[in-house]
């Protein structure tokens, strides 16, 4: 795979500014140096990695300063390139989705829901949410879990969500897939998981 200029691979990945700060990292990873302009594509996934434990994406608004200043947790935060970009609303705004979410798990009764499988910083944004009276229950996706485990979970939850095209292996989706407790979504942002909980809700309700 071909060279790419820093910056355009930092901007590629959605850092819009601070790239000296971003650089220092990375060469504090052993990933570049600071003589050469040029860094190799295949060294794409190891860059997102470790500037993902450093920084946080936020894009403008002021919300998504706000919060992103409370799920950063030790990293900085930085300007995204657009609201896309962003770890904390990925575009689109929680808000809404959150109260349409709460007022449709009202109707229904529910109150425990657990996510298994995202990113995490969608984790960190789901820990920091206030949802009450919902309760979530996180599983990392990539971590080992028992049948034991999956077998608890699935008697807390109302619902369980599996999170798929997100950070998820199928040993771990597997020990939930089939239950009729279980709903599975592909789209990435927390705002959709919300949505996506909204509508099971109704579709549960009857409404």
């Amino acid at each position: 795979m071909p060279d790419i200029e820093k910056g355009d691979l930092l901007r590629q990945l959605g850092f819009a500014s601070d790239h000296e700060l971003l650089l220092a990292k990375l060469e504090e990873a052993g990933l570049t140096n600071a003589r050469k302009a040029r860094i190799a594509a295949s060294k794409t996934e190891a860059v997102a990695t470790a500037l993902a434990e450093a920084f946080i994406r936020v894009c403008t608004r002021g919300d998504c300063q706000e919060r992103g200043r409370v799920v950063a947790k030790g990293r900085a935060v930085v300007k995204a390139t657009a609201p896309s970009s962003c770890d904390v609303c990925s575009g689109s705004a929680a808000s809404p989705a959150l109260k349409a979410m709460q007022k449709a798990c009202a109707k229904v009764g529910w109150t425990r829901i657990c996510v298994v499988g995202g990113s995490p910083n969608a984790r960190r944004e789901i820990e920091s949410t206030e949802a009450a009276p919902i309760e979530f229950r996180l599983v990392e996706g990539t971590k080992a879990r028992t049948k034991k485990a999956a077998a608890a979970d699935l008697a807390w939850a109302d619902l369980v969500v599996i999170w798929g095209g997100t950070q998820l292996d199928h040993k771990v989706s597997k020990l939930y897939m089939g239950d009729p407790k279980c709903s599975s979504m592909a789209k990435r942002s927390v705002a959709e998981l919300f949505g996506h909980v909204a509508e099971a809700a109704r579709l549960a309700a009857g409404t």
